[in-house]
């Protein structure tokens, strides 16, 4: 052993393995870079790992026959050896190069998109939106995941022909699967959620670079092996320019992909990319096809008992406004082919709520939590139901029930406080929440502390508020729980901030303050409604600084519109929770000016007269 062990040192076998080791990882490190940031072929990754492998024996061949000094003649041994691998080499560069190119992340995840009587396919042309990553590096552009997720679904929706999956759908099934809400879905479970949604590709993006540099990459990819569609980047300063380049870019590629393959009788009731109205100015032509559209729906409603058809009439449905009747007749037949089917029980309920059918709601949903067989489910949306019917003590109760059947869920724990905070009752949810504080889970009784503090807030008690939080961070802290210590500091810092916005944090797109300023009235209608369904109506937990915000920016922006009455309401509203404090806030302090204002119908100047547009045109009054 010591005699092969100096003949490996003298042909320098050692030193050749160090320095091959050496240089072939500064050597993957940088072709992984030019991968990862230059758009380089996953191909030549691979490519270079296969030579690397199979020139490591090549070298100490190579050393071993040549590693000594003076000249040594090739032996046939080594050449047969290095013409091997060479072979080796070549044969897996070609299978490897003329292969199909698969770079998604959620290669391993992939599979059939899952399909159910509660979740149909929703067709060739149907893609989910992911929220997108916030890859900038800088906290404060947080808000540009979920912005840019609601800007491009609105855009992809618009665009025609395509069945849009939003965001907050996506959330929805993943507390469905009893994961507790985040402010992303997990890479790992985006493939297995999207499928869930019924679409048949989904939008996964991120956003790079810096407020006034920033690039979207969006990746449009096949739920059913995993593969990558299409990739598109935009890269700019306008936030709307962006989404308008990638949505147009996606809906092209989902065109393409759907007329390559074939439209089914369902794609075939999809209308063109673009409407007859706009194609051709011809109302009539529209009439015509909306007459065609409808003969198609009633065509595939007689001829099919298929419940994925009727969910996708449903669906489609009710994106229409004034179709309520249309949309429970089709969710009706559903519940005629599947008796047991809760979603479509649900689905019903909640129409009725909104048509103020009160009857059928009740029958409805005490339908629901009978043919809802998960006990917990049956509650919680039952609870649901009842909050949306503004039966706050019976959805109370509801939630209280859900929480008996699981007491560590955090998710029912928030849609109970929020019951009393929309009831305008921050005493009531602090006396609701004190029995959990002292839970021996720290996810729940973090969950009541950060619940707490929002109850002080609500009513402009921000001193208590930040205290609570922050025995809401300390308690994370104490308990290894980074999630509770990142909720009591975030909450603390929005609070900073409606007190003085040079100092804390807001999620709130500063673009609706910049529109507003501007005066471009439609676009911060747009982003204020965003962002009101993304953090007050979807939301489980309701953060009073981001209410009563957007209490304010709705008054703004209803200002500009001159929608007068609908200003006061909002200004109104705001008074009546923070009157008390408006003064100690910066950005609202001129409410009871503008409120009066409005009453006195005297605007605040600077401000365009009721029905006059500031470089827009609007309808709204």
């Amino acid at each position: 052993m010591t005699e092969l062990f100096q003949k490996l040192r003298d042909k320098h076998l050692f030193r050749t393995a160090f320095i091959y080791l050496g240089v072939a990882w500064a050597s993957m490190e940088a072709i992984g870079f030019f991968v990862d940031n230059y758009g380089w072929s996953r191909t030549v990754l691979d490519v270079a790992v296969l030579l690397v492998v199979l020139g490591f024996p090549a070298a100490l061949i190579i050393a071993w026959y040549h590693g000594e000094r003076g000249k040594q003649a090739v032996q046939r041994t080594e050449a047969s050896l290095l013409l091997t691998l060479a072979v080796l080499a070549a044969i897996g560069t070609f299978r490897l190069t003329t292969a199909e190119e698969i770079a998604s992340p959620f290669r391993d995840t992939a599979r059939a998109p899952f399909t159910t009587a509660s979740n149909p396919d929703l067709g060739e042309r149907s893609v989910a939106v992911l929220p997108f990553v916030n890859s900038t590096g800088v906290d404060s552009l947080d808000w540009l995941g979920p912005g840019m997720s609601d800007m491009l679904t609105t855009n992809l929706a618009q665009a025609g022909g395509l069945r849009v999956v939003s965001p907050q759908r996506l959330f929805e099934l993943l507390r469905d699967t009893g994961h507790e809400e985040t402010a992303s879905i997990p890479q790992e479970l985006a493939m297995d959620v999207a499928s869930q949604s019924g679409a048949r590709t989904m939008v996964y993006g991120s956003i790079l670079g810096t407020a006034q540099d920033m690039a979207l990459d969006a990746q449009l990819i096949d739920l059913a092996d995993g593969t990558i569609i299409a990739a598109e980047r935009a890269r700019g300063s306008d936030v709307f320019a962006l989404a308008d380049t990638v949505a147009d870019r996606l809906a092209r590629q989902l065109g393409e992909r759907a007329r390559d393959r074939g439209m089914t009788l369902v794609d075939a009731t999809l209308p063109p990319e673009k409407p007859p109205l706009a194609l051709t100015g011809d109302v009539g032509k529209l009439r015509e096809f909306q007459v065609s559209l409808r003969q198609a729906w009633e065509t595939l409603e007689s001829e099919s008992d298929s419940v994925e058809v009727h969910y996708r009439i449903a669906d489609m449905l009710e994106d229409v406004p004034g179709r309520e009747a249309e949309t429970r007749r089709a969710l009706e037949e559903i519940v005629t082919i599947t008796p047991e089917d809760a979603r479509a029980v649900g689905r019903l309920a909640h129409i009725a709520i909104t048509q103020g059918d009160t009857a059928a709601a009740d029958s409805l949903i005490a339908r629901f939590t009978v043919v809802e067989k998960d006990q917990l489910r049956a509650m919680a949306g039952s609870g649901r139901l009842l909050e949306h019917a503004g039966r706050a003590p019976e959805a109370r109760q509801a939630y209280r029930h859900a929480l008996e059947l699981k007491p560590g869920s955090t998710v029912v724990l928030n849609q109970l406080a929020r019951t009393f905070l929309r009831d305008n009752d921050p005493e009531g949810a602090r006396t609701e929440l004190e029995r959990f504080l002292a839970s021996p889970d720290p996810a729940v009784s973090g969950t009541a502390l950060l619940l707490t503090g929002d109850a002080y807030a609500w009513e402009g008690r921000f001193d208590e508020a930040i205290r609570i939080y922050g025995e809401a961070e300390a308690l994370g802290d104490a308990e290894s729980r980074p999630d509770i210590r990142a909720q009591g500091l975030e909450s603390a810092l929005y609070v900073q901030w409606v007190l003085d916005p040079t100092d804390g944090f807001s999620r709130l797109n500063s673009s609706i303050w910049t529109l507003i300023d501007l005066g471009k009235a439609e676009k911060a209608v747009n982003l204020v409604q965003a962002a009101e369904r993304l953090y007050v109506k979807d939301a489980d937990r309701l953060f009073p600084v981001e209410y009563h915000t957007l209490l304010y920016a709705k008054g703004r922006v209803y200002e500009l519109v001159g929608a007068d009455r609908a200003a006061v309401d909002a200004y109104s509203q705001l008074m009546r929770h923070w009157g008390h404090v408006i003064s100690r806030l910066p950005l609202m302090a001129d409410t009871p000016e503008r409120l009066a204002a409005l009453r006195g119908r005297k605007r605040p100047a600077g401000t365009p007269a009721s029905g006059e547009r500031p470089g827009v045109e609007s309808s709204e009054r």
